[in-house]
């Protein structure tokens, strides 16, 4: 196993570069698509047009699902940039790539330090659910970042004996509340608790007040910033207001008393999602994590990584609204585990060259490689089936030459040249699907089409509505037409819309229950697998 690093290398600056390189890259290719972005980003934009940043609205309406600092990150840059996808992407991108410079933070004083960076940040960023969140218009990498923050920042503090990291720790409680409200809060929680917990009974074996009360107040430092955001809103829209953020929008999420878009799953749900979890890295990290349980009570980073895996696993398990976005803030803990368990690999000489571990492992890389083989043909595939043949031929002379030292490096276990190729090979596969495949079917995953339609009935001179919009068309008008549109709710506000204005155009959905007889169909147009219809008073 050949462990060594080309003294060439800087591991911090070769993991921001491909950061950069590997979420940047395209991100204003697409539109916004699938139902979070449009809303997401209609919220900022709502904000920003009514100049109003205390109640995240859409709309026009309250929209109290989530506080309001990925409203106010999206708002600022749009203000910037304007009304561009990658505008509305800007901040989840930023945020990935703060989540790996925290690895080169905190890592920067431990033993192996440039492969434990190098690894971390690798791993991190080519798990595909993480590189996509990092471009997705949303909270989950925001959340992902303050938690991160938030835990890294306890575990070292307390290794290093640093105060200073304290404070970094309330930071990261008060980025992860003032994103997603209590989750921010619970994720932390039951990483710390069980990691306190196992730690008392069986490394400790004693109790330390000081050790459960220190994180506590903390923590009250860090909720400082949601308590007065959420003081401002019960002072301006009520009680009711204040409820619906903090209970009904998370604890009913939990417990499945919130109904509405409370994404309702068996507990098994995310045993189903485990083959397709930390993709393409899924294999090494289930190796990784029983491979670490001979580790949990000698390696202290070990146990922590491991909890926080664990814990929240089981903790989003029980949950009754389950998605696979919400398992984003795992994903740092698992590419830091994946890390830590190589390096033990190679600093343990007897277990490196080991013949039967050598033969594992090659087996285990083959497989890797394998899977990175196949990836690039089915994207050189799906490069043709979208007419774009010569972007096919672009991205097969780049990945070739990356596959093929990936296979050279596996006979003599050459993890540098192994990792370096893999880097290279998924930032093809990657940068290619979303700058060339993606932006082929936004007609039909986008709603930029359906505002499109709507602005030339504006453009026209005639009223434009609203009957029964998802909140994923509500954003949309807000960001794409930058406007609030009037709303219809029942067929009779539809029918007193349309008579009270001859010349009013309203977008309504194919599966609406109303009485197509009493409307005029002036355009029909699709999105993703639904028709809409535009429909103006019978003539």
């Amino acid at each position: 196993m050949d462990f060594r690093l080309p003294s060439w290398t800087r591991p911090g600056l070769l993991v921001v570069l491909f950061a950069c390189l590997l979420i940047f890259s395209g991100l204003n290719r697409f539109d916004l698509r699938d139902s979070v972005e449009p809303r997401e980003a209609g919220v900022a934009a709502d904000m920003l047009q009514k100049n109003q940043f205390l109640v995240p609205t859409l709309n026009g309406r309250a929209f109290l699902e989530k506080p309001p600092l990925s409203y106010w990150l999206q708002a600022a840059s749009m203000k910037a940039f304007g009304y561009e996808p990658f505008a509305a992407r800007l901040p989840s991108a930023f945020a990935g790539i703060a989540t790996v410079l925290l690895f080169v933070f905190f890592f920067r004083h431990s033993e192996r330090k440039d492969w434990l960076i190098l690894l971390s940040g690798f791993f991190l960023l080519t798990m595909e659910s993480f590189w996509a969140h990092a471009r997705t218009a949303g909270q989950d990498m925001l959340l992902a970042f303050g938690v991160s923050l938030a835990l890294l920042s306890f575990y070292f503090a307390r290794e290093k004996h640093s105060r200073a990291l304290w404070f970094m720790f309330a930071a990261g409680i008060a980025i992860a509340t003032l994103t997603k409200g209590v989750v921010g809060l619970a994720v932390p929680g039951v990483v710390i608790f069980s990691y306190l917990l196992v730690e008392t009974i069986f490394l400790d074996k004693r109790l330390s007040v000081h050790n459960w009360l220190q994180p506590l107040l903390f923590t009250l430092l860090g909720l400082l910033p949601i308590l007065v955001w959420l003081w401002f809103l019960y002072r301006s829209q009520g009680f009711a207001a204040v409820k619906e953020v903090v209970w009904v929008n998370s604890v009913g999420r939990f417990d499945g008393g919130y109904a509405q878009g409370s994404h309702a799953e068996p507990f098994y749900f995310y045993l189903k999602k485990l083959p397709e979890t930390f993709q393409p890295w899924s294999l090494f990290l289930y190796i990784a994590v029983w491979q670490s349980l001979k580790m949990l009570l000698k390696e202290r980073r070990v146990l922590f990584f491991v909890c926080w895996i664990l814990a929240p696993y089981i903790l989003l398990s029980i949950a009754a609204g389950k998605r696979p976005s919400y398992l984003i803030m795992l994903y740092p803990a698992a590419a830091a585990l994946l890390a830590h368990v190589v390096v033990s690999w190679a600093q343990q000489e007897a277990i490196a060259t080991s013949s039967n571990f050598a033969k594992r492992l090659k087996w285990l890389v083959s497989i890797q490689a394998a899977m990175l083989s196949a990836a690039t043909l089915l994207l050189v595939v799906r490069l043709v089936q979208v007419d774009t043949p010569a972007m096919a031929g672009l991205a097969a002379v780049l990945a070739t030459p990356m596959l093929v030292i990936m296979w050279r490096s596996i006979p003599a276990l050459r993890v540098f040249n192994f990792v370096a190729s893999c880097a290279g090979a998924i930032l093809v596969i990657y940068v290619t699907y979303y700058s060339a495949v993606v932006p082929s079917d936004d007609h039909d995953q986008s709603p930029r089409a359906l505002m499109a339609k709507l602005a030339d009935f504006a453009a026209e001179g005639r009223p434009v509505a609203l009957y029964q919009p998802s909140e994923r068309i509500e954003g949309a008008t807000s960001f794409y037409l930058q406007r609030s549109l009037p709303v219809a709710n029942t067929e009779a506000a539809l029918e007193k819309l349309i008579a009270d204005n001859a010349d009013v155009v309203v977008l309504i959905m194919e599966q609406s229950p109303v009485d197509w007889s009493k409307f005029t169909n002036e355009a029909r147009l699709k999105y993703g697998n639904l028709w809409y219809h535009y429909v103006s008073g019978k003539r």
